[in-house]
């Protein structure tokens, strides 16, 4: 079968740095205060903007606290200045455009909802309306091509999604019921209707960064209190905005300790090791092996580089993470990699200065490729078959460290909530790769 080429693709997250929540979620909610000029334009009253608001700032402190990536609002904040500048006069369509692609580029997956937008109002005729109906319809066509391939193509790349189930069905079903009842009522709101839901969709794919889910919430906000004022029985404006700005100011109160604390992207970790629990106590394995592995490549993650060795704790028996965050350790007492068994490496996910030499594990997909250099100058080449998260109190040792009847390689890093208090994670992360035949 054959393999995608091992392109190292930046790592977005990774570049603007651990502690990259707080701009994040500070330039989310510069992005929902976009929504006031732009609901002016649509004619909202004032209290439905101050509603809009309202509304996306409970989403997005929501994903800020239970995304495993923060609150990435450049997305968010590019598409409500493009829309800022689209409605503002044809002089400024070129910037609106730019803003678009801008967006498209910190999150590709929004490049899907924009493509979306764009066949849809090719088939309304809000785009090329002078050009023919089957010159209008090729370009939808292409433009929802494009929407698909780009979708697919963050698929492998990307590792499990960065927002809850639960957090998801509930945007899920907020986003849908707005769209779905103004989809009748006003049809030229189906070509956002439609490139909203396709970016929903994309927030449960694997591997959807949370920038995906932010734009959603803040389409939905504004889609909300349109749909209020559309069917204004529906529930009276001042009670709207009252009640979800006092929702808005009771989570940002609450909501940092609601889930224990902010997830992977987090510096303040006293990650001293690896997280996985209690080594079963054993023969000690080839400590004086003439054979060790010296370098691991990930290219699907972009890790390349030295491994060192790795000690349990005599007492614990907890295996001690690398001393350079930047660097992964091999298990030195366990199976050497290439060898008939499992062989453990382990890693930082992250640091006080940056992201760890694991930051990306959760990413990886089954089919990726882990390399490790010998000292004997042979390499052996593993494919990843899957990749966990366990709690660290159900740590599952057994079948981590225990014995196997085929090379076999362990990949373990931290993972889930960052507990502030115990200063550490409360997951681990487990990638399982298998020796490959070729």
């Amino acid at each position: 079968m054959l393999t995608a080429p091992d392109l190292v693709v930046p790592d977005l997250d990774a570049l603007i740095g651990p502690d990259a929540w707080l701009p994040g979620l500070a330039t989310a909610l510069a992005a929902g205060l976009l929504l006031w000029p732009i609901g002016s334009r649509l004619r909202l009253l004032p209290t439905s903007r101050a509603a809009a608001i309202a509304l996306f700032a409970v989403a997005t402190l929501l994903i800020d606290t239970y995304s495993e990536l923060g609150a990435d609002g450049r997305a968010a904040f590019l598409l409500g200045a493009g829309a800022w500048l689209a409605v503002h006069g044809r002089w400024r369509a070129v910037l609106a455009v730019l803003a678009a692609v801008g967006a498209a580029v910190v999150s590709p997956l929004v490049g899907v909802g924009v493509l979306v937008l764009i066949g849809g109002l090719a088939l309304q005729a809000g785009l090329l309306r002078r050009w023919s109906v089957g010159v209008r319809r090729a370009v939808a066509v292409v433009a929802l091509l494009g929407a698909v391939a780009i979708a697919l193509s963050q698929v492998r790349r990307l590792g499990a999604p960065a927002l809850p189930p639960l957090l998801l069905a509930v945007l899920t079903v907020w986003t849908l019921l707005v769209v779905g009842l103004l989809w009748r009522r006003q049809p030229w709101l189906r070509p956002v209707g439609a490139a909203v839901t396709a970016v929903l969709a994309c927030a449960w794919l694997p591997g959807t960064a949370s920038a995906s889910a932010v734009v959603v919430a803040a389409s939905a906000a504004l889609l909300t209190v349109v749909l209020v004022e559309e069917y204004r029985t529906l529930l009276a404006r001042q009670l709207l905005a009252a009640a979800v700005a006092a929702g808005a100011v009771a989570l940002a109160l609450v909501g940092p300790g609601v889930g224990g604390g902010r997830v992977a992207h987090v510096a303040d970790t006293a990650d001293d090791r690896t997280g996985a629990p209690a080594i079963p106590a054993g023969p000690p394995g080839p400590a004086f092996a003439t054979v060790r592995p010296v370098t691991i490549s990930i290219p699907a993650i972009g890790v390349d580089g030295p491994l060192e060795d790795l000690e349990a704790d005599p007492v614990t028996r907890e295996l001690a993470a690398p001393d350079d965050p930047s660097v992964a350790g091999w298990y030195a007492a366990g199976v050497v990699p290439g060898d008939t068994g499992p062989a453990v490496i382990g890693g930082h996910v992250d640091s006080r200065s940056g992201p760890g030499v694991f930051f990306g594990l959760r990413r990886l997909v089954a089919g990726d490729v882990v390399r490790i250099r010998r000292s004997d100058g042979s390499t052996v080449r593993f494919t990843v078959t899957g990749v966990r998260r366990y709690p660290k109190d159900r740590f599952p040792t057994d079948a981590v460290y225990g014995p196997a009847p085929a090379p076999e390689l362990r990949l373990v890093t931290c993972g889930g909530v960052f507990d502030r208090a115990e200063r550490n994670y409360q997951d681990n992360v487990v990638v399982d790769a298998v020796l490959s035949k070729r």
